[in-house]
């Protein structure tokens, strides 16, 4: 009797360990947001850019699992239909995400007539405009809230605030929207030294107000918006603006300049006090300031600086830069820094930029990666300590400079042919040392797998 065939064993397929990787990350992600450790703008911007490093990683990913799936002699894993469906979104939405990144969605919005506040968007639209004027009696500040709406503020020749309220209000009917308006008639309150305007509370909330409004040169000013942009000129108190979506402008303003802003651009120009601006900025442009700046925010498209009186601190994710003052100007994009008539002493340590430094004079500490960093050095020179990783140093030194010079460049060469110095390019590490003219300031730089390169104006 012969033995009975074996069955043969089903090995079932394995699954794979992408999916719950990406679940993973994902979760990951929106942690980070939600927390606000990662802003919008910063998230945004990375997404348009290099999403299709995703594709590059799952694809990766699915390799190494094949290759270990044959190592084993096991069935490779497959995508899967959920992978697919999941992987054809993405793509569609990355696309999506990088052709439209440069559209002006709050432009659009206003230009079609549509309001952030969503549940609104099928009641009928209804504008209302409102003229008053009113004394300001003894106060000495003014503050104004708002939930949606621009505005913008100029100088009266008076002692009176004079307003044009130009109110948009989404309701069902005529008669609806007339009782609406009617509820939201803005008014000046006084608290104490304080002038108050609030459109956020109630009835406020379901109008946008644009406001026109005149006020005298010496009141200290405070506006706040949800939604909407900011305007002040000719203005001899203090300036406080914020808002969480829209652009903040400030002019004329003898006094300081405080400027908060979650999404949107800057514009400053011809303030005599101190100006700080903290957030998230799309676009900025800060000129003419007689005091100090602090710039402690984010960028995702262009920032220029030009004309600070003293003190600069610029920072953001990547760039932390300090200097005692700026006669020219400063501009920043991606992936490149220039900047011109600078009076050190100069700090700069920065990461994955092209740095361009002009007509420098003082002390200068440099410290970037994945770029080149170029100087242009005039007198009074100081100090020049550069370190570069994975990028080459260039140094245009005046023709009759003195200094002492210890640079090393690994994985490089050094070219310092229009000065007579001790120069080794024979080993990995070439080195070049001395002493030119005088001696005089000292000039230190290390170089990562670049070139350094010393040579006269």
């Amino acid at each position: 009797m012969s033995a009975p065939t074996p069955i043969p064993y089903y090995r079932p397929r394995p699954r794979s360990i992408f999916g719950p990787l990406v679940l993973i990350t994902i979760g990951v992600i929106f942690l980070l947001r939600t927390t606000g450790l990662i802003p919008y703008g910063a998230f945004h911007n990375w997404f348009v850019h290099y999403w299709p490093l995703l594709l590059i990683f799952w694809g990766g990913a699915k390799l190494l699992e094949h290759l270990w799936a044959r190592h084993r002699g096991e069935p490779t894993p497959r995508i899967g239909a959920g992978g697919i469906v999941f992987l054809v979104f993405f793509i569609m939405a990355g696309m999506a995400a990088t052709e439209t990144s440069g559209w002006n969605w709050s432009g659009m919005r206003t230009d079609l007539g549509v309001d952030s506040d969503w549940g609104n968007w099928f009641a009928n639209r209804y504008e209302f405009t409102d003229n008053f004027a009113q004394p300001l009696q003894s106060g000495t500040e003014m503050k104004i809230l708002s939930a949606q709406g621009d505005i913008n503020v100029t100088a009266s020749e008076d002692d009176q605030i004079h307003a044009v309220v130009h109110k948009a209000l989404r309701s069902d009917s005529q008669e609806s929207a007339n009782r609406l308006n009617e509820s939201t008639r803005p008014k000046f309150t006084q608290q104490g030294s304080v002038w108050l305007l609030d459109l956020t509370s109630g009835d406020f909330e379901n109008a946008r107000f644009d406001l026109d409004l005149q006020v005298p040169r010496k009141v200290a000013l405070s506006m706040s918006t949800r939604r909407g942009s900011l305007s002040v000129s000719q203005r001899d108190g203090n300036v406080d603006l914020t808002t969480d979506r829209g652009n903040l402008s400030a002019e004329n303003v003898k006094g300081s300049a405080l400027l908060h802003v979650r999404h949107g651009s800057v514009n400053v120009k011809d303030v005599t006090g101190n100006v700080q601006v903290d957030g998230e900025v799309e676009d900025g442009t800060i000129s003419d300031v007689t005091g100090t700046l602090d710039f402690d925010a984010g960028y995702n498209g262009n920032v220029q600086l030009s004309h600070i009186g003293q003190r600069l601190h610029f920072k953001s994710v990547r760039t932390d830069l300090q200097l005692a003052k700026l006669d020219g100007e400063i501009n920043m994009g991606h992936g490149d820094l220039r900047a011109s008539s600078v009076t050190g002493p100069v700090k700069l340590n920065t990461r994955s930029n092209e740095v361009h430094f002009e007509d420098v004079s003082g002390q200068v500490e440099v410290e970037n990666r994945n770029g080149l960093v170029e100087i242009r050095p005039i007198a009074p020179m100081g100090n020049i300590d550069v370190s570069n990783e994975r990028g080459g140093i260039q140094l245009d030194l005046p023709e009759k400079a003195s200094f002492r010079l210890d640079a090393q460049s690994r994985n490089g060469n050094i070219d310092v042919s229009d000065f007579s110095v001790n120069v080794d390019n024979r080993s990995q590490d070439a080195t070049a040392r001395g002493s030119v003219g005088k001696g005089g300031p000292d000039i230190r730089l290390r170089a990562d797998r670049g070139t350094i390169q010393i040579r006269k104006q």
